[in-house]
């Protein structure tokens, strides 16, 4: 689903850090759990279903498990997005089957068929404490719906530089190290992209869209916050662009069009071909090499930033007929205990503020044990992207704005034609979209 802003996780299937506040920290998980859900479990029968737009089937079937416990009279039941052979939303609203929560990353095309439902009367009525949740994934939810609160957040993005130690050791240049900026990061790429034996080394590869443009620390957008026009012809994207290009035109890489795809760029990483890398996904994790992780780099006018606020939502939507009962089972999710839970077995970054919640993140994971788990907790968020004025165009700037990006490495082109050009571009996608 595409919004103004672009996510994808590094860690899970989701990726931001967010600010280590204290909050619920004192206490231990158990007794903080007392607190989390006011509303008690319901005596009537009822079925909670979940669209699983930015779930996990396995993440789903986990907290579908715990729910018979603590809801014995609530049904949870999944559908499947797309991707796994689901309805599109407008199926749904057809059909009439529309479910009762959507986990998904933006409420921009749910605000727009009309799905998104105000909750914070169930909020109040339930004396649910927001308190307990990271304030900057709260805003971000409001700016996006106009400033309703059209659920809870459930997960938030985190990510971390991946680096391959073998390569470092091969070519006797030191690890990367947590505090990095991108330009240290740049100087590094350059030392270890070389060709040897007639194998083209690269020292850094990325998946582009999430690290260097949606997730930027600036705040930029594709498209106007208060117009229907694009939004990438600014001095905050020139920044980003010439960032992600350098690393692009480094010395001895060559790009075609099969090869600058930004799938095929990444999986040079997995080959064990790349020195460093952010996107990571769970899928194709089985390296056959020695790695571990330092902190995401920022760049040196914003030390310490991550990036804006970014989470995974449970979106309750206007037609749900059981209401109550899906923000009892929402409320529950975001618990410590169950966001403690979530983060151990799951890699699920808690939304909470509990530093012993925080902790356990990664804890029970094979895949992360005895790395540099810490990097992710290393620098802090503090842009929060606002709003856009209600009633503006949904439109995709992300692909037109990469689509241009892509020829200014192939052509060889210069950052202010390419803003120039990815300009019109995304404007020709607003007006695209207002005919429809």
């Amino acid at each position: 689903m595409e919004t103004t802003r672009t996510a994808m996780l590094s860690v899970t299937a989701a990726a931001l850090l967010l600010t280590a506040a204290c909050g619920s920290g004192d206490k231990g998980i158990g007794e903080a759990a007392k607190d989390d859900a006011a509303m008690p479990a319901g005596s009537e029968p009822a079925e909670v279903s979940f669209y699983l737009n930015s779930m996990p089937q396995a993440v789903f079937d986990a907290i579908a498990e715990k729910a018979k416990s603590k809801f014995p009279n609530y049904t949870l039941r999944s559908v499947p997005n797309t991707n796994a052979g689901g309805p599109s939303f407008d199926v749904m609203i057809t059909s009439g089957n529309v479910p009762d929560i959507i986990v998904t990353r933006g409420v921009a095309e749910l605000e727009k068929r009309g799905l998104s439902y105000d909750a914070n009367d169930l909020i109040k009525k339930t004396k649910f404490d927001l308190s307990r949740i990271e304030p900057a994934l709260l805003e971000q939810m409001k700016n996006d719906a106009g400033g309703k609160l059209t659920g809870l957040p459930m997960s938030s993005s985190v990510r971390a530089l991946h680096y391959n130690k073998d390569l470092f050791d091969q070519f006797g240049i030191p690890y990367p190290k947590d505090g990095m900026t991108w330009d240290d990061v740049y100087e590094t790429a350059k030392r270890m992209t070389r060709l040897e034996g007639g194998v083209q080394y690269r020292g850094y590869v990325e998946r582009w869209m999430d690290t260097f443009f949606a997730f930027n620390p600036y705040g930029e957008t594709y498209l106007s916050l208060t117009e229907d026009k694009a939004a990438v012809n600014t001095d905050g994207w020139r920044k980003v662009i010439e960032n992600f290009k350098r690393f692009y035109t480094i010395p001895g890489l060559k790009f075609d069009a099969k090869t600058i795809n930004k799938e095929q760029d990444w999986r040079e990483f997995i080959k064990g071909l790349g020195a460093m890398t952010v996107f990571t996904s769970r899928n194709f994790m089985d390296w056959k090499f020695q790695w571990d992780i330092v902190s995401l780099p920022t760049y040196k006018d914003k030390p310490g930033v991550a990036g804006p606020a970014d989470s995974t939502n449970l979106y309750l939507t206007a037609s749900s007929k059981n209401k109550e009962a899906a923000f009892q089972v929402a409320a529950w999710i975001v618990s410590d205990e169950m966001q403690a839970y979530l983060a151990s077995d799951f890699g699920q970054f808690p939304v909470v503020k509990g530093e012993e919640v925080r902790k356990q993140f990664l804890k029970n994971d094979p895949l992360y044990k005895g790395k540099n788990v810490n990097a992710f907790l290393y620098n802090k968020v503090t842009t929060v992207t606002p709003g856009r004025k209600p009633g503006l165009t949904v439109a995709d700037g992300s692909t037109p704005f990469m689509k241009e990006l892509e020829k200014m490495i192939l052509e060889d082109k210069d950052v202010n034609s390419t803003q120039r050009a990815a300009e019109e571009a995304v404007n020709k996608a607003i007006t695209a979209q207002k005919l429809k």
